[in-house]
């Protein structure tokens, strides 16, 4: 009779809490990828980080491939500075594994949700191209990050001075040569 018991709170703890407790982050593969110490290489659900060692797909993001390269070393330096050679849980969604066989988790340092952080902090971007538990949450952060101008998005705000200080720039400098010109003569 214990035993019965034992196993029916066994499954209602399981369901009720879907992590698997404590693995060990061997390494840090990029900024949603780990490496676990039994081998399983993880993919964290509900972000997408730039790559740094690929093309990334720029329109996703919105920026050209070299500051996406930039944020993609500097997502990963992140990642390995929060979870590197340290015991991690994850929980897992709907789907366990995507078609490259990776577990897909949302991964925990303690209480805190790192595919939470990486949005928060700009180093990441929601995906709601796929279906995910905290979809939501995820969206709203990334536009909160945007909006504070936390990580990549620090030049979201300044985008559209760009254009604005090359015209600016341009005009001085033709005034210049103008008037250079016109002592000239």
């Amino acid at each position: 009779m214990k035993t019965k018991w034992g196993i029916v709170g066994m499954v209602v703890f399981l369901l009720l809490f879907p992590q698997v407790l404590c693995e060990r982050v061997e390494r840090v593969v990029d900024g949603d990828t780990l490496l676990l110490d039994n081998g399983e290489i993880v993919r964290l659900i509900g972000i997408d980080t730039p790559e740094y060692y690929k093309i990334t797909d720029t329109e996703k993001f919105g920026f050209d491939e070299d500051y996406l390269y930039e944020w993609g070393v500097k997502a990963k330096l992140y990642m390995e500075d929060r979870v590197l050679h340290r015991d991690v849980s994850l929980e897992y969604d709907w789907e366990r594994r995507d078609k490259y066989e990776r577990l897909l988790a949302y991964v925990y340092l303690g209480h805190e949700m790192i595919n939470r952080t990486m949005i928060e902090e700009g180093y990441a971007r929601a995906t709601p191209e796929f279906d995910f538990k905290y979809e939501e949450e995820f969206m709203e952060l990334e536009e909160e990050a945007k909006n504070e101008g936390k990580g990549m998005w620090h030049t979201e705000n300044e985008k559209n001075l760009v254009p604005y200080a090359v015209i600016v720039v341009s005009i001085v400098l033709g005034l210049i040569v103008f008037t250079w010109f016109k002592k000239l003569k």
